[in-house]
């Protein structure tokens, strides 16, 4: 399993999309051609070959998305679509196929961890990378025993390592993300479900947010799906 990163298109890309748009230069240099000889061209003329032009790179550009689909380059499909959608913004079809197989990529990575609470943070044996969607699905019970003294100020927060953190419910599933030097991204609250995008490039976390003085029976299993790796020695660990 890797990171999903948005590669550049292919020689095969390149040759049949610069085929297409070649259609279009060819007008203009015949109407320059025209120009030069002191010819005026005819706008209509000019528009139709323009159309066709466009039509011919649209139609290609669809071939290429189905065949890097039937490959199951998903990302590459997207990208071909997506220079699509810029020359029609308004084609939905366009538009909902880009949906359509950015769900498919995103299910196709899957990891499942079982998280103690009383175990602080817990690798998920996956990375994610910055930018990217992380999915997280949740379930199981835990019965939590708070035992500890308290001031008027509440349960102290703080250190991410040990303590409990602050803007993330008590007793709530979390998430936290190590880049490669060790350095930690903002802890996340994560609950039943919920989809992130990663703040860094590095490896998934996992933790219950308790105090470090909670007693608690029980587990939660999560299921981890989307723009995931296996985490390697070069991802940054806890």
């Amino acid at each position: 399993m890797r990171i999903n990163r948005l590669p550049f298109a292919g020689s095969k890309t390149v040759c049949s999309l610069a085929a297409a748009l070649l259609a279009f230069s060819m007008s203009v240099d015949s109407a320059e051609a025209q120009r030069s000889r002191g010819g005026q061209p005819n706008l209509t003329t000019l528009d139709r070959k323009a159309e066709d032009a466009q039509d011919a790179f649209m139609r290609t550009s669809a071939e290429l998305a189905r065949e890097y689909e039937d490959l199951g380059e998903l990302e590459r499909a997207q990208a071909v679509l997506r220079t699509m959608l810029k020359l029609n913004p308004s084609a939905k079809q366009i538009e909902d196929k880009i949906k359509e197989l950015d769900e498919i990529r995103l299910s196709q990575n899957e990891a499942a961890i079982e998280v103690d609470p009383t175990r602080g943070w817990v690798s998920a044996k996956v990375g994610g990378e910055k930018g990217n969607k992380i999915r997280f699905l949740a379930e199981g019970e835990c019965r939590v025993t708070i035992s500890q003294m308290v001031s008027p100020d509440g349960v102290p927060s703080g250190d991410v390592k040990t303590e409990l953190v602050s803007g993330v419910p008590l007793g709530a599933l979390m998430g936290l993300i190590v880049d490669q030097k060790g350095k930690s991204g903002k802890p996340f609250a994560i609950g039943q479900k919920t989809e992130a995008t990663a703040d860094t490039t590095g490896q998934l976390f996992l933790r219950v947010n308790l105090p470090p003085q909670t007693k608690a029976t029980g587990k939660f299993k999560v299921q981890v799906t989307g723009d995931i790796a296996t985490a390697d020695s070069r991802i940054g660990g806890r």
